[in-house]
Parts: C-alpha cells; sequence; structure tokens
C-alpha cells in the first residue's frame, strides 16, 4: 500500500477492512486501510496520501500507467466539513461523496469517512437516490470503470459492497445540483395545494401578478414543519407575508413560510426536517387560513412543487 516505507502505528484497528481491485481482469489485494488522524503534513498518513496523488498526477501526465488505487480513513471533527476536508486532500468531493454513498453534503463527526487515493466517481451495483440513477446511466458502460470487490468487514459500512469506480471523472452539472440540493418534503402534508407558483390573478386585487410560492390551505392552528434540515435565518412580521419563518439550507437554498398564527423557533435554531416551524395562519396580505411556502436558490424563486411531490 504504501509509496514510502511503512509507517508504524501499532495494531490495525478491527474496523479495517480488505479491499480487491479489479484491474484488466487481474484481483489485486490491496493492505487493510490505514487511518489519517490529521489533515496536515505532520500527520504521515495525510503526507503518504499527497505523496500517491502527486505520483498519479506525475504519471498521468507523462501518459504512464496510475498507482494502484487505494482506500484511507479519516474521523471527521466538528469544525470539518465535507468541503473542507475534499479541499484539504486535494480531491474532487464528489470523489469522496461517492465512495461513501452521501446523498447530500453533510458528514458526521467521528464517524469513518473512506478517502481514495486519486479522483474519481463510484458507483454502487443497485441505485438507492436520483444521483446514483443519474450516474448509473451515464457511466454504467463507461470503457475505463473498474469494480472492486469489498468484502464484508462485519459493521455496517459503505464500503461493505460491490462499487465500480470510474477514474478522472466528476459530477456533471445536473448531479452536481441533485447532490447539493436538500431533500425536500411537504412542510404541511394534510393540506391542499390552493395556487400554485407563476403567473396568476390575485384573489385580493385582481390584477394579474407572479406569486413566488405554492400556496397550501388548512385550518388555523395546523402545524407547519420544516421542509428539510437547516438553521433558521429570521423570524419577521411585514404587511405582504405576515408572520414568516426563513431557514436556511445546504446548496445556497432557502425556504419561506408565510401567514403564519404563531412562530415556535427563534433565529439561529438548527431545525430538523419535519419539525415544527409554527402554526397555519393568515397574518399579512391573506384571505383565509393558508401557508404560503417558497424554495429560493440564492434568492430566485422556484417552484415548490417538483421538489416536495
Amino acid at each position: 500500500m504504501h509509496c514510502c516505507s511503512p509507517v508504524q502505528r501499532g495494531p490495525a484497528p478491527a474496523l479495517f477492512v480488505a479491499l480487491i481491485v479489479l484491474v484488466t481482469g487481474t484481483a489485486a489485494l490491496l493492505p487493510a486501510q490505514e487511518t489519517i488522524l490529521r489533515l496536515d503534513r505532520d500527520d504521515p498518513i495525510y503526507l503518504q496520501h499527497q505523496e500517491i496523488l502527486a505520483e498519479y498526477r506525475d504519471n498521468r501526465s507523462r501518459g504512464e500507467a496510475p498507482p494502484p488505487l487505494q482506500i484511507l480513513r479519516y474521523l471527521p471533527s466538528r469544525e470539518d466539513t465535507l468541503f473542507s476536508v475534499a479541499s484539504s486532500l486535494m480531491l474532487p468531493y464528489s470523489s469522496i461523496a461517492t465512495l461513501n454513498r452521501l446523498s447530500r453534503p453533510v458528514i458526521a463527526p467521528g464517524k469513518p469517512l473512506y478517502i481514495p487515493s486519486r479522483p474519481g466517481l463510484f458507483l454502487p451495483p443497485h441505485p438507492e437516490t436520483p444521483l446514483e440513477e443519474e450516474m448509473i446511466r451515464r457511466l454504467s458502460e463507461a470503457p475505463q470503470s473498474r469494480e472492486m470487490i469489498v468484502p464484508d468487514s462485519g459493521e455496517r459500512s459503505p464500503l461493505s459492497r460491490l462499487l465500480k469506480f470510474v477514474p478522472q471523472e466528476d459530477f456533471t452539472r445536473r448531479e452536481r445540483d441533485l447532490f447539493l440540493r436538500p431533500a425536500f418534503r411537504n412542510p404541511l402534508p394534510e393540506g391542499v395545494f390552493s395556487s400554485p407558483y407563476g403567473y396568476r390573478r390575485h384573489p385580493m386585487t385582481g390584477a394579474r401578478s407572479f406569486h413566488r410560492g405554492l400556496d397550501i390551505a388548512a385550518p388555523f392552528g395546523r402545524p407547519v414543519r420544516s421542509s428539510a434540515d437547516g438553521v433558521v435565518a429570521s423570524v419577521e412580521r411585514d404587511p405582504l407575508y405576515g408572520l414568516s419563518v426563513r431557514v436556511h439550507h445546504g446548496g445556497d437554498y432557502t425556504s419561506v413560510y408565510a401567514h403564519l398564527q404563531e412562530a415556535l423557533v427563534k433565529p439561529g435554531a438548527s431545525v430538523a426536517a419535519g419539525e415544527r416551524l409554527g402554526t397555519v395562519g393568515s397574518t399579512g396580505f391573506s384571505t383565509g387560513p393558508h401557508l404560503h411556502f417558497e424554495i429560493l436558490h440564492r434568492g430566485t424563486p422556484l417552484d415548490p412543487e417538483p421538489f416536495i411531490r
């Protein structure tokens, strides 16, 4: 496994698993994984990873065969994000995300994160998310792909299955959007869609105007829930939206919940998908009890209905 002299780290933890990589029809057994303890050059395993990556890039520039693919581990801290880890390792975040079968750019502190020694995408045998379906549709027949057989290590691990490695590939724009976009849910599932997104004749003024969100009618006091994990950005009142809650999500997405009767959260609070934000009301410029729900990407309103159906 090593590109330099072996580093003595003591007995390998039981969590380590061995990998078999099929390269041009020949099976090669890789040694058990090493763990990166710190993402800096004082850590010998991090340094080893960077040397392997540099060798890969040098060989590619000369048209030579790359070094064997290797898999390391890293235990993220509370300060780490997927993007900061990828930046420190000089890898595309898509390589780490697909190896670990992440459906969103969220990593858990202390949970092992598997790290490849070179860039590329990892395809599962059976897709479980729209992102995996999109990648498999595009790359399943890629001629440069290699299959990785990963024996079950006796633990619940994303590496306890067959994966196919496609070197040098990265997310397309659509795949990136699928990965970065939060998984939204209906914030008021017991309600009825009463006014869609887009141009309409305003129910109060009669004028043709653009409706920035989706109206969901329901009785007063029914719970309004967060459509995705996020952080409460604001709780405010204004003449148009009445009492509203705004929640920021990953990937530059924001959701808005307006005309509330009551708000149950405060700015700065972290909320999980399905957590109660407030109750249905008719505050502001409103004809009756309903929720006005918006999804924005970088401040631009999008049609919420395809997200939550």
